[in-house]
């Protein structure tokens, strides 16, 4: 990737930005979208005593607020995240009993009701990977046994609260030390799962039908074996590590980061790469949705003429980027967290967090909609 188009620049693109919230202190926030065109935001209130607390709001296509910002719970721990869930919304987060989830709604009465997932504890929160499944529910990958050498595949959190509120779909069996996880539900019921096998250094991948039967695990990248030295990779920090991986029509995308270099790679249905590779450029804090037969990838790295700008690009089946990117950032103030990327019909929505001003620690988060069209 070569060149970013500044936002601003593209006069037929209609572009509606608003703040989601204001003077944030913490690491912590995250955008969904469904499909009236709204989008769910979360974000984490510092409190004292070291505690946060998990704050929910609503927004509509035009990035105005339509569901004031309202208290969900109170957490310690990293890893907040939303969905879009039926006609609600799932927030998940742990917290000192573990993987905590809840379904609020617009409405704030009643109480939004707090559920938690046993099998997943906060000792293994950096290493589970969450994402949406069919239904309404989620899906969950996860350390599994007592060497933690598998990962186990759970679906929670069901629409229908007849339905079991946890159920285990599968097993890893090719696995020896996975970590940093990413999984993804595909439309044939079955689900795509890869990680980092910190064992031999590979990322690899495999894929569950609907009858939670696997298939065979195929390596995905190696880093000694990508244009890429061994070096840059080891050199990647562990936060950094986390896979990114979408279901497409075809197969699946899988997005990684080798140092400051962030690579992409095409999967077939079964998991198999397919084509080699692709280089989209160099940054850090990744984000991918998926979009059509393909996806679109926002980080955070340097336009060509300032570092900390919120980059976005769009990804064929195959993988490769398209020849120029947008820079959705304003081009001076640099982007202080991990942004989230959220599509909905024709519409993009791109959070971030950012300087309220200069020289001061807070920080605004910022809510960013689009026309998918815009993207070149």
């Amino acid at each position: 990737m070569q060149e970013f188009v500044p936002l601003g620049t593209l006069a037929a693109c209609k572009v509606k930005s608003g703040d989601m919230a204001t003077y944030i202190l913490r690491e912590g926030m995250g955008v969904a979208g469904r499909a009236d065109g709204s989008f769910g935001a979360v974000w984490l209130v510092d409190l004292k005593g070291g505690d946060a607390q998990i704050a929910f709001a609503g927004f509509d296509s035009d990035a105005r607020q339509i569901a004031r910002a309202r208290a969900i719970s109170n957490t310690r721990e990293a890893g907040l995240r939303i969905f879009s869930s039926g006609d609600a919304w799932a927030i998940t987060w742990f917290d000192a009993e573990g993987l905590a989830y809840a379904r609020p709604r617009w409405e704030t009465t009643p109480p939004t009701e707090i559920l938690r997932v046993g099998a997943i504890g906060r000792d293994v929160s950096e290493h589970v990977a969450i994402a949406p499944a069919p239904g309404g529910a989620l899906v969950a990958a996860a350390p599994f046994g007592a060497e933690r050498n598998q990962l186990g595949v759970f679906r929670f959190a069901p629409v229908d609260p007849a339905q079991p509120q946890l159920k285990a779909v599968g097993v890893t069996r090719h696995t020896k030390k996975p970590r940093w996880p990413a999984v993804a539900a595909d439309a044939s019921g079955g689900y795509l799962v890869a990680w980092h096998d910190e064992a031999d250094g590979s990322i690899r991948a495999s894929h569950f039908d609907a009858a939670g039967r696997e298939g065979n695990a195929h390596v995905v990248a190696k880093p000694q074996g990508s244009d890429l030295s061994a070096a840059a990779a080891q050199e990647t920090p562990d936060r950094e590590r986390r896979l990114g991986l979408v279901a497409t029509g075809g197969g699946a995308l899988v997005a990684w980061n080798e140092g400051s270099a962030l690579i992409a790679r095409a999967l077939d249905a079964e998991a198999r790469p397919r084509g080699a590779p692709w280089v989209l450029g160099k940054g850090k804090w990744r984000a991918i949705t998926p979009s059509g037969d393909g996806a679109l990838v926002a980080w955070v790295g340097h336009d060509g003429k300032a570092e900390g700008q919120l980059l976005l690009v769009k990804l064929a089946a195959d993988g490769a980027p398209s020849a120029r990117g947008i820079r959705v950032s304003d081009g001076v103030t640099p982007v202080k967290d991990s942004p989230s990327l959220a599509l909905v019909g024709e519409r993009v929505g791109v959070a971030w967090t950012e300087a309220m001003s200069r020289g001061v620690s807070t920080k605004r988060a910022v809510l960013r909609v689009l026309e998918r069209a815009c993207i070149p």
